[in-house]
């Protein structure tokens, strides 16, 4: 059964609309839900984000959107540290009547959505957390400048995304990686590849390692396992089963995978899960 989080764990009381959580994924890489939003910012190292039974890499700088039911956990590859706001949606904004169409534009669902903030703008965003959290601002009388310093802080991160695609290479990797993460199961011909992104396969490659830490090989064989262990946990799938589906030729190179990651067998990990 997921682990559904709700406003009263992570909220003052339930009629405050925003509220702050500093998070280390250690503490969320167990499948869960939540009955608020979450605007997530990440601060340092990278990963996958597995929402929905869909693993999409995230690193250094992402921005992304947490809708209420989603589920998702983190699958570490390297250090992470987040920076989560949390919207409560039982109480309305005062003033921002369509914060939540700017806000889905970000959602977490498909890696093509997810923003990208320069260290720049992430110091800038970070300003205007602390404003937003300060103890004053908590006052009646500060809702306004409150929500007004929101408002800055979404604009602030969409307005980075529409100059993303002037860095040129960043905006070649982050299609890349959307890429694979759409494709994670079939087959992919690395030269043809990069030549659909304009790369050459070295520096595909290399691009691919420097910011996941694998190998591109590793790195797909690692969005596969992740999707893997979704599927044993959420459907009656027979191993085998899901071994194919997730684009393993044989169930025992799965397994001998699956452990090596994962330090259990997916025998044994259904069985946690049941």
């Amino acid at each position: 059964m997921v682990n559904k989080l709700e406003v009263s764990q992570y909220f003052p009381d339930e009629q405050t609309k925003l509220s702050l959580y500093t998070s280390d994924p250690e503490d969320n890489n167990c499948e869960h839900s939540h009955s608020f939003q979450e605007l997530v910012i990440v601060e340092e190292g990278h990963g996958l984000h597995v929402i929905n039974g869909k693993p999409v890499f995230i690193q250094q700088g992402d921005v992304f959107f947490i809708n209420v039911n989603d589920v998702h956990f983190y699958d570490e590859l390297g250090t992470l540290k987040l920076i989560n706001i949390l919207i409560n949606p039982q109480v309305g904004f005062i003033y921002l009547a369509q914060i939540d169409e700017l806000l889905g534009t970000l959602t977490g669902n498909r890696a093509a959505n997810y923003g990208w903030l320069t260290p720049e703008t992430k110091a800038q965003c970070k300003r205007l957390i602390s404003q937003i959290f300060c103890e004053e601002m908590s006052t009646v009388a500060n809702v306004a400048l409150r929500e007004s310093l929101f408002f800055n802080l979404v604009t602030t991160i969409l307005y980075a995304q529409s100059q993303a695609e002037y860095s040129t290479t960043r905006y070649k990797l982050h299609k890349l990686l959307s890429y694979l993460q759409e494709n994670c199961f079939n087959e992919i011909d690395w030269q043809q590849m990069a030549h659909q992104f304009h790369l050459t396969q070295r520096t595909a490659s290399r691009h691919i390692k420097e910011v996941t830490g694998l190998t591109p090989e590793n790195y797909l064989k690692r969005l596969r396992l992740v999707s893997a262990r979704v599927k044993l946990k959420e459907t009656d799938m027979t191993i085998t089963e899901v071994a194919y589906l997730c684009g393993f030729s044989n169930s025992n190179h799965f397994t001998t995978s699956y452990k090596k990651v994962f330090g259990v067998t997916p025998s044994v990990e259904r069985k946690r899960a049941g």
